[in-house]
């Protein structure tokens, strides 16, 4: 079983009762009896350098404000779609597939312009809070949850440094696969079979025509025994 450093990593170690061993690379949770040692590599990241971070911020400006403009030339379609509609009573399978044309854009902008969101529950709320009323001080009787979104993810602030490395091996040997392409073709190209030659086909057609006869031996006319 594979293992990474996530939450069933630490359940893990609760469950054999071993604590964490942090090394340099590793997380190491030690062997326990008939259980082996576990080993997961840690995570290698650095903090983005401003310029990066700025570069990565106008990126993703860049896409919301391009996503933008196709919800608007997307909901003009629509509005034209609806007065057809409205005029013709024809064409309402093209009002419904602009509409989630549409609301696909929006939730891809929204992806983009709040990079997290996480719900978390707010305790000792009272009626009092919710409808700002001064004489309902009960209290709510259930469990009310609040909608948090943060603008930018903890993940823009960092860069993988074994994602790059790992991306860097696989474009490398893409780019060899890519250098071989011709050799190959070459030897193919070597191993392809000479023309034959005009004379040869006429050969091969008069080998061809030939007929082979057998002569069986005749029988013998005399009886037996003589």
């Amino acid at each position: 079983m594979a293992f990474q450093l996530d939450a069933k990593f630490f359940r893990r170690a609760k469950k054999v009762n071993r604590a964490v061993e942090i090394t340099d690379n590793y997380a190491v949770i030690p062997a326990v009896k008939d259980s082996p040692e576990i080993r997961v590599p840690l995570p290698i990241r650095r903090p983005l350098t401003f310029e990066e971070r700025e570069a990565e911020l106008s990126k993703r400006h860049e896409e919301i404000s391009e996503i933008e403009k196709l919800i608007e030339v997307e909901r003009k379609r629509l509005m034209e779609r609806v007065q057809s509609f409205r005029d013709t009573g024809v064409g309402a399978a093209d009002v419904v597939v602009q509409n989630l044309k549409i609301r696909d854009l929006i939730v891809k902008r929204n992806a983009i312009s709040y990079g997290e969101k996480w719900i978390e529950d707010i305790e000792g709320l009272t009626l009092k809070d919710v409808f700002e009323s001064t004489r309902d001080t009960r209290s709510m009787g259930a469990e009310l949850y609040q909608i948090k979104r943060r603008v930018e993810p903890i993940t823009s602030l960092y860069i993988d440094l074994a994602a790059a490395a790992d991306a860097a091996a696989n474009e490398l040997e893409a780019d060899t696969i890519a250098s071989l392409v011709p050799k190959k073709a070459s030897v193919v190209a070597a191993r392809a079979p000479t023309p034959i030659t005009e004379e040869e086909v006429k050969k091969g057609a008069i080998i061809a025509q030939t007929k082979k006869s057998f002569k069986l031996k005749s029988p013998s006319l005399r009886p037996p025994g003589q």
